[in-house]
């Protein structure tokens, strides 16, 4: 069991569990074959998203696969962990994004380029956050391989490439569930960010990304279902001409 516990956790749709984690977001999915999740969090979180799988309703030995949005620590840092007692868990990513999966090097701001940026108060909560979290953990992730279309032949989940953050960020739409996981390509909320902003689908923080122009066209040109299931921030639905956080299944700390 984690010591770390989840800011709150949506049933987004049958076999679709959304999970607001301490510092950044996953999902559990049900598939036919066993249980799936998209992204993994960071380092210190792998026990926490095995808790999730869990308060899901399945067993972690029924995990199959991990599809990933993008290589980032706070997104696959928990894998190594998750691996080290499920080694048969397949690890999913758009082929220009295998090598920041694999690690160590990846597209990713470090704290010491983050700089003068520390004169925030906002930048450096979080920044302790993710410090706390392990983010200077080195995390690698050698058995990730490029997912292929076969692999999500009779699947309710489909691709959809989301580069600029990363060169191969991926969003994964799930249309049983009228939703669409985004990863960073577009959140709805970061920590960085004023906390009265009310969550929508936006851009993160951009000294976080690789490429901010590519990045704003390919969320242009995501398809935004009823629901987003973003990296960071809350579960967002569409009402009216307007959004607003999905009402959690079960709540923990607050932001």
């Amino acid at each position: 069991m984690s010591t770390r516990e989840a800011r709150s956790v949506v049933s987004v749709a049958p076999g679709v569990v959304f999970v607001e984690g301490p510092v950044s977001n996953w999902v559990v999915l049900a598939e036919e074959d066993g249980v799936s999740l998209i992204d993994a969090g960071y380092p210190a979180d792998a026990d926490l998203v095995l808790d999730t799988v869990r308060y899901a309703g399945h067993d972690p030995a029924d995990l199959r696969r991990v599809y990933v949005t993008h290589g980032h620590v706070d997104h696959v840092g928990g894998l190594p962990g998750i691996l080290a007692r499920y080694p048969g868990v397949e690890v999913l990513a758009h082929a220009d994004e295998v090598a920041n999966v694999r690690g160590p090097e990846r597209q990713q701001v470090t704290p010491a380029e983050i700089g003068g940026r520390l004169a925030s108060v906002r930048v450096l909560r979080w920044l302790v956050r993710a410090i706390r979290s392990d983010a200077l953990r080195p995390t690698t992730v050698p058995t990730v391989r490029a997912f292929t279309a076969a692999d999500f032949v009779g699947r309710a989940i489909a691709p959809l490439p989301a580069p600029g953050h990363t060169a191969g960020s991926t969003a994964y739409l799930l249309p049983a569930a009228d939703a669409i996981v985004t990863g960073d390509a577009v959140v709805s909320h970061h920590d960085t960010q004023p906390a009265s902003w009310h969550p929508r689908p936006r851009m993160i923080t951009p000294f976080f990304t690789a490429d901010a122009s590519t990045a704003f066209e390919s969320a242009r040109a995501l398809p935004i279902p009823a629901i987003v299931l973003p990296g960071h921030g809350p579960a967002v639905h569409r009402v009216g001409r307007g959004w607003v956080p999905v009402e959690p299944t079960r709540r923990g700390r607050s932001r």
